[in-house]
C-alpha cells in the first residue's frame, strides 16, 4: 500500500478514536457520556428589570379570518408576579463528559393558531423534529441555519394536518420562519450536550447532574443582549444563577 495512503488512514483513525466530531462549524471533542450518576443541580431564574415591556400588534395580510386582525408580538415574554423571562435558552459550555443524552430525542413544532409552538426549542443533535399543522388554513415551514445565508435546511408546505419530520444532525441555531405569515416564527438550538434548558413561562431554569468543575454559563434570548458568566460547580448540592435582563443591563 502506498506510503501517504497508509498515513491518512493511521490519521483517520487516530480522530476517531480520542473522538473528534466534525460539523458544519468544524472539528471538535466529542461529549463523553460517563456510567457514574450524581452530579450538582444548576437552577436558577431569568428577571426582567424595569418597566414591563408593552407588546406590539403584528399586521396580518392573509387568513384574517382565521388569524385576525393583527398578532400580538410573542418575541418577549414576561410574568408580569414574577417578572420572569420566558423563552431564554441557558447552556453549559465546556462540559466533557457527563450525563447521558436524553432518551426522547423528539421536538413536535406545531403551526396552531397561526404560530409556532414552541417559540423557542433546545434539542441534541440527532434529535427528529416533527412538524406538524393544527389550524384550518395552509402554512409552510422554512427552516435556515442561522449563520449560513442562503442555507435552507426544510422549506415544506403545511396542509391541514400534514406532518413532516426531519433529523436535526448538525449543532447550531436554526431559524424557523412561515413565509405565507410573516409575523409566524420560531428557533430551534441543536447541541453536542445535554447540559441545556429553556426558561418556562415563569423565567425559571434547571440543569442537573452537572458534573464539578469550571463551566461558562450561556444566556441566549432573541431580542435580549446575551450573556455569558464563568460559573464553578461543586461534587453535589445545588448552584443558584439568577439572571437579570432589561433596558441597560
Amino acid at each position: 500500500m502506498n506510503q501517504n495512503v497508509e498515513r491518512t488512514i493511521v490519521l483517520a483513525l487516530t480522530y476517531v478514536m480520542v473522538g473528534t466530531v466534525v460539523t458544519g462549524g468544524g472539528s471538535i471533542r466529542a461529549y463523553e457520556v460517563t456510567p457514574a450518576t450524581g452530579g450538582a443541580i444548576v437552577s436558577g431564574r431569568v428577571t426582567y428589570v424595569g418597566a414591563l415591556p408593552i407588546a406590539e400588534r403584528l399586521p396580518v395580510d392573509r387568513d384574517k379570518a382565521f388569524c385576525g386582525e393583527t398578532m400580538q408580538d410573542e418575541a418577549l415574554l414576561v410574568n408580569e408576579e414574577s417578572r420572569g423571562v420566558a423563552g431564554v435558552v441557558i447552556s453549559l459550555e465546556g462540559v466533557a463528559k457527563g450525563k447521558p443524552f436524553p432518551v426522547d430525542r423528539a421536538l413536535i413544532l406545531e403551526n396552531r393558531a397561526c404560530r409556532f409552538l414552541p417559540r423557542v426549542g433546545a434539542v441534541v443533535a440527532g434529535s427528529q423534529l416533527v412538524i406538524s399543522n393544527t389550524d384550518p388554513v395552509m402554512h409552510n415551514t422554512h427552516i435556515r441555519k442561522k449563520g449560513r445565508f442562503g442555507d435552507n435546511l426544510l422549506n415544506v408546505v403545511q396542509p391541514l394536518r400534514g406532518k413532516v419530520e426531519k433529523s436535526l444532525k448538525e449543532v447550531g441555531l436554526l431559524d424557523v420562519r412561515c413565509d405565507a405569515h410573516p409575523f409566524m416564527s420560531a428557533t430551534i438550538h441543536v447541541f453536542d450536550h445535554p447540559y441545556f434548558a429553556v426558561t418556562d413561562e415563569k423565567g425559571l431554569f434547571q440543569l442537573t447532574q452537572v458534573p464539578p468543575g469550571k463551566y461558562r454559563l450561556r444566556m441566549w434570548h432573541e431580542t435580549l443582549r446575551k450573556q455569558e458568566q464563568t460559573i464553578t460547580v461543586p461534587a453535589d448540592g445545588q448552584v443558584t444563577i439568577n439572571l437579570e435582563v432589561g433596558p441597560g443591563v
